[in-house]
């Protein structure tokens, strides 16, 4: 099984900001949909909250949660999970492990995976912005960049950005 993680960083590696995105790109939110479209959604709890419609439409969502299942009517339609290992069984289970799986925030949840990923798409902006989360360090020695995708949209907008995939070496 393939782990992806999928995320925008500003210079500093940060994420987000009162659990809200840092910024809003068009460009970004677009990329997000292609790449995670009919896959496997993994986030924490506050993550999915944020959402502006939840779930997303043609994924399916795994929420990380370690709330009691009855403290929440807020999580229909989605797969709730208490632990990483839950996760694992219930996509080896639910015949999810050939479809791609991505996880998507926020800090803890991406901290909990590092270890699991095999592959990042980091959208990395550049720019500084106030941020209370972050990624984990991306270790040189661990990852390499597989490819690199910025059109002149990207490079020329108010916030350059560019599309990275990482992979495990």
């Amino acid at each position: 099984m393939n782990i992806n993680m999928i995320v925008a960083v500003d210079k500093n590696f940060g994420i987000g900001y009162k659990n809200k995105l840092l910024t809003h790109i068009p460009e970004d939110l677009k990329y997000f949909k292609n790449i995670t479209k009919g896959h496997v959604l993994i986030m924490g709890y506050d993550t999915y909250m944020s959402l502006p419609k939840r779930p997303l439409p043609d994924r399916v969502t795994i929420v990380l949660t370690r709330k009691d299942k009855n403290s929440y009517n807020e999580l229909n339609d989605v797969i709730v999970c208490n632990s990483i290992d839950n996760i694992f069984k219930t996509l080896t289970r639910q015949n999810l492990k050939n479809k791609k799986v991505f996880i998507c925030g926020g800090e803890s949840i991406y901290n909990q995976f590092m270890e699991y990923a095999d592959t990042l798409y980091i959208t990395h902006l550049f720019k500084e912005f106030k941020a209370d989360t972050f990624f984990p360090n991306i270790k040189k020695e661990n990852w390499e960049i597989s490819e690199v995708k910025a059109d002149f949209e990207n490079i020329h907008n108010k916030i350059p950005h560019i599309f990275t995939i990482y992979n495990k070496k």
